[in-house]
This record gives structure tokens, C-alpha cells and sequence, in this order.
């Protein structure tokens, strides 16, 4: 994979049914659904990003990706539930490292949705695309070591965490411990 492969493949971002999710293109009608838990400190404490500080920001954002979308530089799903047709949060390729042919998992669930299996839904898809369909040889998952449901997220999906796979880093202005765990395309199970 290289960067002429990934934005060929994902120019046209496909939409991924499982049993109980769509996974498709962040369009401006999800404004008021990503605001809803984008605007909550209890969902950014574990992310890079702040809270919006208001529906223009989430507007703004949504803007940002389709731009994104339209050059095929951009790999991120929005979640919605088959059953209600509600946006519930966001998964995909966070980052790609073309020379090692790994891809790094990102994604934010809305709070009223944990507990019932939806990430775990949502990022086994995203997991069948970045080995079967795209053929990358690593995934991993980049966790602050407080995140305790996404570390049982991680272990759930067969993740591990290699020896040195613990780092170090300031996040939002305090040092936190971020663990990158890793699954291997040869210990993938679907």
C-alpha cells in the first residue's frame, strides 16, 4: 500500500453494513448527533482533541472531512445504527505508515451507545478492511493506559501489548502513559 494505493481506494469512502451498523461518509445531517458527544469532556479526556465548543465547530469539522473525502486522504467512518438510523460516533484509519505497512485504529463512541457491543462492531469491520481488503500487515490502537474500556476493547479483539509497547508523551498539556497495542495480520482472526 502507498499513497497513490489508499487515496485511489478510499476517494470513494465504501459504506460497510454489519448487523447492527452502517458504517458510511460524515455528512452535515450528523451535526447535531457528533455535537451531542463531541461537546463532553468525559469523551475527549482519553483523545488528542478538546471538546467542540459549539455546533459551528462539529460544522466545521464535517467540513474539514469532506474536503478530505473528495481527495481520498481521509478514511474515517461515521457510525450509525441500523435500527434507528442515529449517528452514535466515528471509526477508522487514523494514521498509515506506508513504509512499515501499518495502519493505526482511531475512534469515539457517543456514551449513551457503551456497553453494548457497537465499537467492537464497528472496529471488527474496519479490522476485516485493513487486512483483507487493503492487506496491511500490523494495525494498532493507540490507548492512554487510564482507558479502560478501550484496553478491554483492544484484548477483546486479540490486540496485544508488545514489551516496549508502552510511551511516554504530553497529552493536552499533562505526561500521560499511551499504550500502542498491536494486532498482526498473521494473528488476525475474524
Amino acid at each position: 500500500m502507498n499513497d497513490y494505493n489508499f487515496r485511489r481506494v478510499f476517494r470513494s469512502l465504501p459504506t460497510v453494513k454489519t448487523a447492527r451498523l452502517t458504517l458510511r461518509k460524515i455528512s452535515f445531517n450528523d451535526a447535531e448527533d457528533m455535537y451531542t458527544y463531541a461537546s463532553l469532556d468525559t469523551v475527549t479526556r482519553f483523545l488528542l482533541w478538546e471538546p467542540h465548543l459549539n455546533i459551528e465547530e462539529t460544522r466545521g469539522y464535517i467540513e474539514y472531512v469532506n474536503r478530505r473525502y473528495k481527495k481520498g486522504t481521509y478514511a474515517d467512518w461515521g457510525i450509525s445504527l441500523n435500527s434507528e438510523n442515529t449517528f452514535i460516533g466515528t471509526v477508522g484509519f487514523a494514521d498509515i505508515n506506508y513504509e512499515e505497512n501499518v495502519a493505526e485504529i482511531g475512534y469515539v463512541l457517543n456514551p449513551s451507545y457503551h456497553g453494548k457491543g457497537y465499537m467492537t462492531e464497528a472496529v471488527s469491520a474496519v479490522l476485516k478492511i485493513a487486512f483483507d481488503d487493503i492487506g496491511f500487515d500490523k494495525v494498532v490502537l493507540r490507548i492512554i493506559d487510564e482507558n479502560a474500556a478501550s484496553i478491554r476493547l483492544a484484548l477483546r479483539l486479540g490486540f496485544t501489548l508488545p514489551e516496549n509497547g508502552n510511551k511516554q508523551l504530553e497529552i493536552k498539556g499533562i505526561q500521560r502513559t499511551v499504550c500502542h497495542y498491536e494486532l498482526r495480520k498473521e494473528n488476525y482472526k475474524i
